[in-house]
């Protein structure tokens, strides 16, 4: 029933199903990587998606980000957002409308769960939506995770689904999380999608004959997702507590604990002699770091040296997902999500498990582990096949970081609650200012703290002051180093030992240019093979559109001119765009007059481009509409 061979990429899951476009997206982390939310949106299409050198195809970006960040809504837990190992990338600007952190209601607890609502949109077949449950942050984690993927259609009925009741309130309580509120329109996105997600089908997947969601922390939802009958339980978990394990312990007999080595080390013997059976990933199986991603999926961007300082590493490799599994007569139940094994999780944190039921035979104990038979057979390729048996020893390693990682907390929550925001203004010079205000922290006195928005390079950072007044200030700016997003690096030195932490905050941003997004759009575009492939893309219908085999990779194309090979298919694609969807069209004009109306970016149009476009702009026009009327 899980195959842990059976591997796929959250762009595979975000893909809308054949014939449907994405209309709005809801998601939901603990940690977020910008990087990964901004390919996220190539998930919607199927543009060319690398160039040659391996990287992301910044046109392919452009497009996709400028089609669907404002159909994307992530939130994340505050001060959870990583530093990004390259400083001054653009495209972070377009992002900004798109992160909404959350400050939980309750102290002490964490906003954590990982879970998706998609809302596909077709011409001509029903509404559709798709509810993602899983383990993995939206980070570039190189860990073993869990998915699970429901698609269901928006029934024509009154009366609910009383069963998605919770993921209904889940929906609904996210606005509520954010200590300043979401914009309108976003309130009235989710008001839509938490009021239609009720009446959405969901089907169990092949294999179970019953689901049933639950969000743990919010509202009066206490609920024990592991009451009725439990015979024996599997445990499967990065990050343990005892009172938890007990807990678990308790339910039935011959309970089997899965977790990370280092994570096991830490619990003391008699909480795991409770556990028949005990097991960690193998070595061979914990995916390293591969060193040719572009960019570093934690804290990379802290320049220190190792031998004197320790960095805190919020993304550890191996296993990360979360699992429990249970053998209840002849029935074998799963619950799946984002809450790990401690008390943190069942008593005060925002989480989402699902529980999944059927036959013991295709989804119970054995058949998890031995890959479908319930005698060990490891000829299977059950989850078994990955893992070595733990050895209980002595007492618990001692965390001796854990004193410096208490403090690096309270950095970090010291600089949450200072309520932080950051006006621009213009230098006498065409340049800009950022000034960072809010209330002076109160920092632990071990600590140090540099900040910058993160479009400048770390020798840019400067010293935090604690003095009332400007905590903060940045001067001789370009426009492109604007950015809500700041980066935030602390260090902490205590007794000869050192620590070094990173987090990003979105700050409230005033005085900003309003053409911010065009500016950065301008600056990316160099010659006129730029120009005409991204207008390809902008007028490709659903990103699948490839005129005569021109949108390629940058500096790659089919011979001859390319410029003048690309404008009959650029008359096609208007053409086409006219049919069925003068959005597209609306966008591109807005492209040509910006591009038109700046000395630097007027010479990079098409040659002759006003021969094909006027005609086509003037049809557009006779039509009527706006290019807001639809989303």
């Amino acid at each position: 029933m899980l195959d842990p061979y059976d591997r796929r990429h959250l762009l595979e899951i975000l893909r809308p199903p054949d014939g449907y476009t994405l209309d709005f997206a809801i998601g939901t982390t603990f940690s977020l990587d910008l990087l990964a939310l901004m390919t996220a949106p190539l998930g919607f299409t199927l543009f060319e998606a690398e160039s040659d050198s391996g990287s992301p195809d910044s046109l392919a970006l452009i497009e996709s980000i400028r089609r669907y960040a404002g159909r994307i809504s992530i939130f994340c837990q505050e001060g959870r957002i990583h530093i990004p190992k390259e400083y001054g990338q653009p495209l972070f600007t377009f992002l900004e409308g798109s992160v909404f952190q959350v400050h939980p209601p309750y102290e002490g607890s964490v906003f954590h769960p990982k879970a998706w609502v998609l809302r596909y949109n077709s011409e001509e077949g029903p509404v559709v939506y798709r509810f993602l449950c899983l383990s993995r942050n939206l980070t570039y984690d190189r860990s073993w995770d869990a998915a699970l993927v429901l698609d269901g259609v928006l029934e024509d009925r009154i009366r609910a689904f009383a069963s998605n009741h919770p993921l209904g309130d889940f929906l609904a309580s996210l606005p509520g999380m954010v200590e300043k509120g979401v914009p309108m329109e976003l309130q009235k996105r989710i008001d839509l999608m938490q009021h239609e997600v009720r009446r959405v089908s969901f089907n169990p997947p092949q294999g179970f004959d019953e689901m049933i969601f639950y969000p743990l922390g919010i509202g009066n939802r206490r609920s024990n997702p592991f009451s009725d009958r439990i015979d024996r339980i599997l445990v499967i978990s990065p990050f343990l507590s005892e009172s938890r394990l007990d807990s678990f312990a308790s339910l039935g007999k011959g309970a089997t604990l899965i977790s990370r080595l280092d994570s096991l080390e830490k619990i003391k013997a008699d909480s795991l002699r409770q556990f028949s059976d005990i097991y960690y990933l193998k070595e061979e199986f914990v995916v390293q770091e591969d060193s040719s991603e572009f960019i570093d999926p934690g804290q990379g961007q802290i320049d220190i040296e190792k031998e004197n300082f320790a960095v805190l590493d919020e993304n550890p490799q191996g296993l990360h997902a979360k699992l429990y599994v249970a053998d209840a007569g002849g029935q074998g139940r799963i619950w799946t999500g984002s809450a790990n094994a401690t008390d943190a999780a069942f008593q005060g944190n925002i989480e989402f498990l699902v529980e999944l039921r059927g036959r013991k035979k295709f989804c119970g104990i054995d058949a998890i582990l031995n890959g479908g038979k319930e005698a060990k057979d490891e000829t299977e390729a059950g989850l078994r096949t990955l893992l070595d048996p733990f050895t209980i020893n002595g007492g618990p390693t001692v965390d001796e970081m854990e004193s410096l990682k208490h403090l690096a907390d309270k950095v970090r929550n010291a600089l949450i609650q200072s309520n932080l925001a950051a006006h621009v203004s213009m230098d006498g010079d065409d340049h800009f200012s950022i000034s960072m205000e809010g209330r002076s922290p109160v920092l632990p006195e071990e600590a140090t703290v540099k900040c910058r928005p993160i479009t400048l390079q770390k020798s840019r950072a400067i010293c935090f002051s604690s003095i009332p007044g400007a905590l903060a200030e940045f001067r001789h700016l370009q426009d492109n180093e604007i950015s809500a997003f700041f980066a935030f690096e602390s260090t902490i030195i205590l007794e000869e030992k050192r620590l070094a932490d990173g987090f990003v905050l979105k700050l409230p941003l005033t005085g900003a240019p309003e053409d911010r997004t065009e500016r950065v759009l301008r600056a990316l575009l160099k010659d006129k093979s730029q120009v005409l492939r991204l207008m390809l893309l902008l007028l490709s219908l659903d990103g699948r559109s490839d005129p005569g085999g021109l949108i390629v990779g940058p500096g790659r194309t089919n011979g001859g001119n390319w410029a003048s090979q690309g404008m009959i298919p650029l008359f096609e694609c208007m053409i086409r765009a006219l049919a069925r969807d003068q959005r597209r069209l609306d966008d591109l004009n807005h492209l040509i007059q910006d591009l038109r109306s700046h000395p630097d970016t007027k010479d990079l149009l098409p040659d002759r481009i006003d021969e094909i476009w006027e005609p086509i702009w003037e049809a557009r026009k006779m039509i009527g509409g706006d290019e807001h009327d639809k989303t």
